[in-house]
């Protein structure tokens, strides 16, 4: 199994690291890693990272797509306020736009030699993550993102694994065998599978408390996968403890991003709700390594939300020693 940490090519992550890939493999080395997995910027410089070092590369992700997907734009601009926002929120008015995009994206991570690509497979309206009513079934998206992914990868290329990435939301949920395995049956590209995010799948059950709940609950979804459990190439670890957040009362919330004045605002409160779900905490709790060692995956990628690079350091050493991983 291969150990690697998720960083990506924007202000925040480069500035960790004052855009120095000399800084970034060394520490990697200090923390006995064997590369990376980098979420990579569309105009981000690709010739100065140096070879070897990104062994995966995280795609991006339109979280709200169905609707622009099937061309109903109107709907869009009704949940984004006007017609420019649609045109910042994907960069034009067909779908064409994201087929390019991803193509462009898949060009770079071959450039890069990458192991592999990571996809999320998943629909959600913003209101529809604060309520949990949501406008798709599991079965709907996944047939979008067959329809999507067979446009952009070519059955016939031997390019990087393609691997699907899990979310709470319509979509990859790994709740439904037969949803899952349609998904990779669907699609074209010869060299595909699955990516587990630790806390995604903990956030299919809102009344996980403790590590322990977490490893019961995660053991029980991967058995139930039967034989698709072989297709789990990849793990982001991390962690989430929904029951407290789950049990407030939340209601307010929709109407804080209702009355805010602003995109900006609307923003800010959509971005403090989904971090409190999904905080990219490190998996500090000895029983990572169960967790980890019951899905077995090729990669196990640590993929966390440091403030700065002295947390960053400090989350991969916590979950190096949750691992068993040793400091001399």
């Amino acid at each position: 199994m291969e150990r690697l940490f998720h960083i990506s090519t924007t202000p925040k992550y480069i500035n960790f690291f004052q855009d120095d890939w000399s800084k970034i493999e060394a520490f990697s080395q200090k923390h006995q890693m064997d590369g990376i997995e980098l979420g990579l910027t569309i105009d981000y410089d690709i010739s100065q990272i140096p070879e070897g070092i990104v062994q995966g590369v995280h795609l991006s992700f339109y979280p709200m797509w169905l609707d622009f997907w099937r061309g109903d734009l109107a709907k869009v601009e009704s949940i984004l306020g006007s017609h420019q926002a649609l045109l910042d929120y994907y960069g034009g008015t067909s779908k064409e736009v994201m087929i390019e995009s991803y193509k462009q994206q898949y060009a770079r991570a071959k450039a890069l030699k990458a192991k592999y690509m990571v996809l999320h497979v998943s629909h959600i309206c913003i209101e529809d993550s604060f309520t949990w009513q949501f406008d798709y079934t599991d079965e709907e998206v996944i047939d979008a993102t067959i329809e999507l992914v067979n446009e952009v990868f070519p059955a016939d290329e031997d390019g990087p694994m393609l691997l699907f990435e899990n979310l709470w939301w319509p979509g990859l949920t790994y709740l439904d065998q037969a949803v899952t395995k349609k998904l990779l049956e669907g699609v074209q590209y010869t060299k595909k599978g699955l990516l587990m995010d630790i806390s995604h799948l903990t956030l299919t059950n809102l009344k996980i408390g403790n590590e322990k709940e977490c490893y019961t609950y995660i053991k029980e979804v991967v058995e139930n996968l039967g034989e698709l459990k072989s297709f789990i190439y990849g793990v982001h670890l991390n962690k989430t403890l929904p029951k407290h957040y789950m049990q407030q009362d939340r209601s307010y919330l929709v109407d804080r991003y209702r009355e805010a004045k602003t995109p900006q605002l609307k923003m800010r409160v959509l971005k403090q709700h989904i971090q409190k779900l999904d905080p990219h905490q490190p998996f500090d709790h000895e029983i990572a390594k169960q967790i980890v060692e019951c899905i077995d995956p090729q990669f196990c990628v640590y993929e966390t939300n440091p403030e700065d690079i002295y947390e960053m350091a400090y989350f991969m050493k916590k979950q190096n020693i949750a691992l068993g991983i040793s400091y001399k």
